[in-house]
């Protein structure tokens, strides 16, 4: 299970998702607003699928350059990034990286590790993910 949590509704959404046992939480990105939920991310190492673009089309981050991926990451927390809803919000999820490098100020070592999770939190088969790992290296 991969809950939609902490995207339009508040950090408390996010606690009440981790309260679950989850492993993954679909945006989760309003956790930024709580320092002890932004520790229990990290200190339970649960993803968080972030869609950047979405955010700000939805007015849950003013900008990109306000998102606040660069604080979660900042943290601790494990991100994954996503797309959203491509046809949707006009972002795919190579989009998605371009954003966070040239408009989040996000170093390109860092969006490796962020490719990384993305993979181990991934629900691909164990072979899947280490050819993929293997790929990043």
């Amino acid at each position: 299970m991969v809950p939609h949590a902490g995207e339009l509704a508040g950090p408390e959404e996010v606690r009440a998702a981790l309260d679950l046992g989850v492993d993954r939480i679909q945006h989760g990105v309003q956790a930024a607003r709580d320092p002890a939920v932004l520790e229990l991310l990290a200190e339970r190492g649960t993803c968080l699928d972030v869609c950047p673009t979405s955010n700000v089309v939805l007015g849950v981050a003013p900008s990109l350059e306000e998102h606040p991926l660069p604080a979660l990451l900042d943290a601790g927390v494990r991100c994954s990034l996503g797309a959203d809803d491509p046809l949707l919000f006009g972002a795919d999820v190579v989009d998605e990286y371009v954003l966070a490098e040239e408009r989040m100020g996000i170093t390109p070592a860092r969006l490796t590790k962020v490719a990384r999770t993305s993979i181990e939190a991934s629900f691909a088969p164990a072979e899947v993910k280490r050819a993929a790992l293997a790929r990043l290296a």
